[in-house]
């Protein structure tokens, strides 16, 4: 059996590994030519997690038609979640949040959402809260299920 995976992704780098103290957004992926991506979160240790009132970070993603005008993906059939490295809750109806770290057992780990939506861009969007202080973290999309195969770097 052939066992060929890398011919069917595509791996983007949506924010390098950087240290984050404040709200941002990913840069947006271009989703055309692919039928599926998930969005992989490595979230690593938040400075501040043990100060009152607890510091969070916040997660939700963005969809967009021409990469400017991002709105906020609320539809819980628009996002896939449930996985062991993943959210278990389906983003939030009115924010969108679909992932809130805000403690010592949930840092210092990698997450994965899955969107299924129709719009051509993609984005996750990070709010930090109470002051979380110097959190590393990085996010990549990985785009799968392309209309040409192999796909290109």
């Amino acid at each position: 059996m052939r066992r060929d995976q890398h011919s069917d992704i595509k791996a983007v780098q949506l924010l390098s590994a950087a240290l984050k103290t404040a709200t941002f957004s990913s840069t947006g992926v271009d989703l055309t030519g692919f039928n599926a991506v998930d969005f992989l979160i490595d979230c690593g240790t938040i400075t501040n997690v043990a100060n009152s009132p607890q510091p969070s970070w916040t997660f939700k993603l963005q969809e967009s038609d021409d990469d400017s005008t991002y709105t906020d993906v609320t539809d819980s059939n628009d996002v896939l979640v449930g996985s062991a490295a993943s959210p278990v809750a389906a983003p939030n109806a009115s924010t969108g949040v679909f992932l809130t770290i805000d403690s010592a057992a949930e840092d210092a780990a990698l997450y994965r959402i899955g969107y299924i939506g129709d719009k051509r861009y993609a984005r996750v969007v990070a709010t930090a809260a109470n002051t979380p202080g110097n959190t590393p973290m990085s996010i990549c999309a990985v785009l799968g299920y392309p209309n040409l195969r192999p796909t290109a770097d």
